[in-house]
């Protein structure tokens, strides 16, 4: 936008660069790496007879944290400077066409007006489902499994996509007992031998896939164990469950509704990415887009 001549403004309530540098793509590539590339010497004659010993998860997750950066964003606010973009920083919302209000931490509203187009790109949160007692016991989701400092000794994983996939291998190879219960199975809307090779790869890795399992109650003791009960009443007691079924889009608090939009779903956008209302036609002049 700005190298075709335009001014632009981002608008950021948490670490400019978002999930994918801090607790998505960046870090957990950082988690698997090592896993991987031991896992690969250890199937080549000759690197195989040299290994040792196990991974250190300390300096794993040293290096995790350098690849998101410690989770701070200087290296990424530099570059909006350089670039010529404005930066402000705090919650935006839509206040009418083309104008966005943004709070910040102390409570002061900045209002800009866009004189061509505004871009909604906030990503998504993890659902967490309405599992009795399941937001009661702090349970993780990706970000916690992500930035953890620790790794737990038994790791159960509620869902079977492609974090679950990611998580359970890491952990798995950190020296967890990792337990996935995966009621869709693993990977249910890739193609089925996707989902077979997975599963088969986990399972050489030391970890149990449960398909078809589904948790339907969950606790955390007084002694931090978590109990898990499944729908046919057997119960797994892990140190920490990750829920990673799917995500939810980050549209609740927008400002939606103020140009005729559902807070909370998903936007429809067209082939060129403008938002699209009820009826198919882009929102006013075709001024809000969507990534």
């Amino acid at each position: 936008v700005v190298r075709g001549g335009l001014s632009a403004a981002v608008v950021e309530r948490e670490l400019v660069g978002g999930e994918c540098s801090y607790w998505a793509c960046m870090p957990t590539k950082a988690l698997l790496r090592s896993g991987s590339a031991l896992q690969a010497a250890r199937r080549l004659p000759g690197a195989r007879e040299a290994i040792t010993g196990t991974l250190d998860p300390a300096a794993v997750l040293r290096r995790r944290d350098e690849f998101a950066s410690n989770w701070h964003d200087d290296g990424q606010v530099a570059w909006l400077d350089q670039a010529g973009i404005a930066l402000f920083r705090g919650h935006g919302r839509l206040a009418a066409p083309r104008v966005v209000e943004v709070t910040g931490e102390d409570g002061a509203v900045v209002t800009l007006t866009a004189r061509h187009a505004v871009v909604v790109a906030t990503g998504s949160s993890a659902l967490v489902p309405d599992i009795p007692g399941l937001r009661d016991a702090a349970v993780w989701t990706s970000r916690e499994a992500v930035a953890t400092d620790s790794v737990p000794r038994r790791l159960g994983i509620i869902g079977g996509g492609v974090v679950a996939g990611e998580m359970a291998t890491a952990f798995s190879a950190l020296g967890s007992a990792v337990t996935v219960l995966a009621r869709d199975g693993v990977l249910p809307t890739a193609e089925p031998f996707a989902g077979e090779r997975v599963t088969e790869a986990l399972r050489e890795a030391g970890a149990s896939v449960r398909d078809g399992a589904e948790v339907v109650a969950v606790r955390r003791d007084a002694q931090g164990e978590v109990h898990l009960t499944l729908v046919d009443g057997e119960k797994i007691v892990v140190d920490e469950v990750l829920v990673a079924i799917g995500r939810t889009p980050n549209t609740r608090d927008l400002g939606l509704d103020t140009i005729g939009l559902e807070p909370g779903t998903w936007l429809t956008v067209d082939q060129t990415l403008r938002v699209l209302d009820e009826s198919g036609a882009p929102v006013g002049d075709g001024w809000l887009y969507a990534a």
